[in-house]
């Protein structure tokens, strides 16, 4: 009983730090982009672009080995994150170092102290994730909960302040330097806290599990970072910088359905694998229709009021970014279905398959964007992301159903799809109706609501599935 107890109220408050956290970053996007210039707006993204690389390269994407270590080292699992967060620092300053060493023999353009700063991020970023990681497994909903919330919290009012009343120019190092150090502080009051609990260091057993699972997931992560960043670059080279805006616009506001996928996969995750355990495939069909249809429901309100919410996140000369609103959201809804099976081959530890069904559907979104790119700028963009994501749900769909015939079958997944698809045609034929629009959404709303309120009830408000 202990354990729901514990299941239901981390729930509760992963939802309400997703929500909160996610929330702080939506509602400064109107503020960044009137207290900063478009060039300086494009360097902080472009950084963080380079920051999610360096996180991945150096932190060599641990998360998957220590969720793959409470299936298999439970009873030992401090010893086990001391010992990779050991290996981690490391690698990482081994590799940084090398970076460096190699930019500064080759005279490199790029500023060395950015540089540095950017890796230290980076690996910074890589500790706070893998520390989530253990606190979500370990269902610490409190502490985790903290770590969602106070370093983009306490970075968002730092850097306001800094780039409103202290910098003239070069303002994107309001953003940069105040990230790089909140991120810092939380990533050595992390590692000191995993050396408190366990000082064991365990080369061959721990280090060569960690690497076995996660090295192949280092390419997968690389290809995702190519599904979702690529995009915006190739916009720029290839059609140009004011179309990567209004497109980096609509897709910050499509993620807004991911913070509800990523607030349910906290509790989802531990649930299922514990079912699957034992064997429960039935019971898991059951329980994972709550969870889309919560998704599916979200993302058509989300697809249904965009029009009104773009107006209010930006100048009008982002609006006509409303016209590819419906391929980057449900981009974003194919994600959260692909990622359902994703979590099969993680239980199976088929990391590399994982990394390899990602690199296909990045190769295929990069030579989708070079073609169409130039000739349709930021739509093709949209329409050729929505393509790629719906091939990687392809491949992991038809490998996880090997290793698991029984779960999530086509058709559960279909249906929802299908809804989204109709909707995006009713958005196109209503795109300037609000009144209709908004009655058709409320109205549908409602109806599920009224259709599942059990259901809803159970996670919303529950935060269980049994």
């Amino acid at each position: 009983m202990r354990k729901k107890d514990n299941i239901i109220k981390a729930g509760s408050l992963y939802l309400f730090g997703n929500l909160f956290n996610k929330g702080v970053a939506f509602l400064t996007i109107p503020i960044y982009t009137r207290i900063l210039s478009s060039a300086d707006y494009g360097i902080i993204n472009t950084y963080s672009s380079i920051v999610a690389i360096a996180s991945i390269v150096l932190g060599m994407t641990f998360t998957n080995g220590i969720r793959a270590a409470f299936t298999k080292y439970e009873e030992d699992i401090d010893d086990f994150m001391s010992s990779i967060t050991f290996f981690s620092i490391l690698y990482a300053l081994t590799l940084s170092t090398l970076i460096v060493t190699i930019m500064t023999l080759l005279n490199s353009q790029v500023n060395i102290i950015l540089a540095i700063i950017c890796l230290m991020q980076g690996f910074a970023s890589a500790m706070i994730g893998n520390y989530s990681m253990y606190l979500m497994m370990k269902f610490n909903y409190k502490l985790r909960t903290l770590l969602l919330i106070l370093p983009n919290l306490i970075t968002t009012i730092i850097s306001v302040c800094v780039i409103y009343f202290l910098l003239d120019e070069n303002k994107y190092l309001g953003k940069i330097i105040p990230s790089f150090m909140v991120l810092l502080i939380f990533a050595i009051l992390i590692v000191i806290r995993i050396f408190m609990k366990s000082k064991v260091i365990k080369v061959k057993e721990y280090w060569l599990f960690a690497l076995k699972v996660s090295v192949p997931i280092i390419a997968h992560g690389l290809a995702l970072n190519v599904l979702s960043q690529s995009d915006r670059i190739m916009i720029t080279s290839l059609a140009s910088s004011s179309q990567t805006g209004i497109y980096s616009l609509i897709y910050n506001f499509s993620m807004i359905s991911m913070v509800i996928s990523l607030s349910l996969d906290g509790v989802w995750v531990p649930w299922f694998i514990e079912k699957l355990k034992s064997d429960l495939h039935e019971t898991i069909n059951n329980k994972v229709k709550i969870i889309i249809n919560i998704m599916t429901l979200s993302t058509f309100s989300i697809l249904f009021v965009a029009p009104e919410v773009l107006k209010v996140l930006a100048p009008s000369e982002f609006w006509e970014g409303k016209t590819i609103v419906p391929f980057v959201v449900i981009s974003s809804y194919i994600i959260f279905i692909y990622t359902l099976f994703v979590n099969i081959e993680h239980y199976h530890l088929k990391t590399r398959r994982i990394a390899l069904n990602t690199i296909v559907a990045a190769f295929v979104n990069l030579i989708l964007n070079y073609i169409f790119i130039p000739e349709y700028g930021y739509f093709a963009a949209a329409v050729t992301t929505l393509f790629s994501y719906t091939i990687s749900f392809g491949l992991h769909y038809k490998y996880s159903r090997k290793l698991e015939p029984k779960l999530f079958p086509l058709g559960l997944v279909m249906k929802p799809i299908l809804i989204l698809l109709v909707g995006s045609v009713f958005y196109y034929i209503l795109i300037n109706n609000i009144i209709i629009r908004w009655f058709i959404m409320i109205s549908s709303v409602t109806i599920v609501l009224l259709k599942y309120k059990e259901e809803i009830n159970t996670i919303i408000i529950r935060r269980k599935f049994d």
